[in-house]
């Protein structure tokens, strides 16, 4: 990957300097004899990012990104609490081998920096500088505020929204918030939560667990299921992001009801009364200390039928933190077990999976129907 130097623009002149931008490296391209340089863009990728963190910080992981989907990357830096109103911005192209031949796929970036007052005028901006008739993603890397002026009207404009739930300090009433934002929105935009993507390989071991015909009969009969997460220095008692989508997850998927909301034991253990058609299912969550644990997330998912005959399908973090291991017991007897290799949770590799999609993930958005609906 190549980046090319920055070059400081008025914003009122982006585009032209980014035509100019263009016509420069390809005549570079041709005088020096180096590799030919192809344009791509296959999407409009606006990145917000935190308040304080730096282009050169998020640069590496937009290059990860473009690699695999070359975009036109609009990526927006603030400084609200400046007392003086500024909007600059720069532009350049970052390059790729393309792998055969002598060419290099290139994308262009545009940096935006705003403080003050005029972050007000941020999205307004943003809707002059994407390209039209290509999907606009917006990387909403700050923590999510789902009653910032800022982050509605970026989403009035955004065909998927990718964000990060695993910050929430409460994180029931802020998905509870995103799901019916979700449902204002659902003719429009799309909505990815990396916290969603990150339980993919706990969903396909625990779906896996009942491709085995003999299993699936216990499915009517499950009481109890019991989560480890683990969990962020929330104020007061919660349940994380990953915690709860999981539980959502299985209860959309059951058609369980909740009767009751979460009783807390103590301040790292709570019970949930769930209703199935006819039994009650207890969930059991134990919040777990971050200090020594294999990996962040979830520790481990045990899916339990007490009565006779008994059955127990587990699904956990294996000690190296780089699989996650699964295994049942049917009526006293280990069955086989399984082991999946986990990926490093790479902010990158997460945002190009979700890029992949351009629909609703109707399986995620069920899951917080069933959060606001309990």
């Amino acid at each position: 990957m190549k980046n090319l130097p920055q070059r400081a623009v008025d914003v009122s002149v982006i585009e032209h300097e980014l035509k100019e931008l263009w016509e420069q490296m390809t005549e570079v391209s041709a005088e020096e004899d180096q590799q030919a340089v192809m344009r791509a863009c296959v999407a409009n990728l606006v990145v917000v990012n935190p308040a304080g963190e730096s282009a050169g910080e998020i640069s590496p992981m937009i290059a990860e990104v473009t690699n695999q989907h070359p975009s036109r990357v609009i990526l927006l830096l603030s400084e609200p609490g400046s007392s003086q109103a500024s909007l600059d911005a720069m532009v350049t192209a970052q390059c790729h081998p393309s792998g055969r031949g002598r060419k290099q796929i290139c994308c262009e970036q545009i940096v935006i920096q705003a403080a003050g007052e005029d972050i007000s005028r941020l999205p307004s901006l943003v809707r002059t500088l994407v390209i039209p008739d290509l999907p606009v993603f917006l990387w909403w890397r700050d923590l999510p505020d789902f009653q910032n002026e800022l982050f509605t009207e970026f989403i009035q404009s955004s065909d998927r929204v990718i964000l990060d739930s695993t910050g929430l300090e409460d994180a029931e009433e802020g998905l509870r918030t995103l799901a019916s934002l979700m449902d204002e929105t659902a003719q429009t935009t799309a909505f990815s939560d990396l916290t969603w993507c990150r339980l993919t390989p706990w969903r396909v071991l625990v779906a896996g667990f009942f491709d085995v015909p003999k299993y699936r009969p216990y499915l009517a009969r499950l009481d109890r299921v019991q989560i480890e997460s683990v969990g962020g220095g929330s104020s007061k008692p919660s349940i994380p992001a990953h915690g709860l989508l999981l539980a959502a997850w299985l209860a959309s998927r059951l058609n369980w009801k909740a009767t009751t909301k979460p009783h807390w034991i103590d301040e790292r253990t709570c019970d949930w009364e769930l209703e199935a058609e006819d039994r009650t299912v207890t969930m059991h969550i134990k919040i777990t200390s971050s200090e020594g644990a294999a990996r962040p997330g979830l520790n481990s998912l045990q899916l339990l039928v007490e009565g006779e005959p008994s059955a127990q399908w587990v699904a956990s973090i294996a000690a190296d933190g780089k699989h996650l291991e699964g295994h049942a017991r049917l009526e006293g007897r280990n069955e086989g077990a399984r082991l999946i290799q986990l990926d490093d949770d790479d902010e990158a590799q997460l945002v190009g999976r979700e890029l992949e999609i351009l629909g609703h993930d109707q399986v995620y958005e069920q899951g917080l129907k069933w959060l606001v609906s309990r």
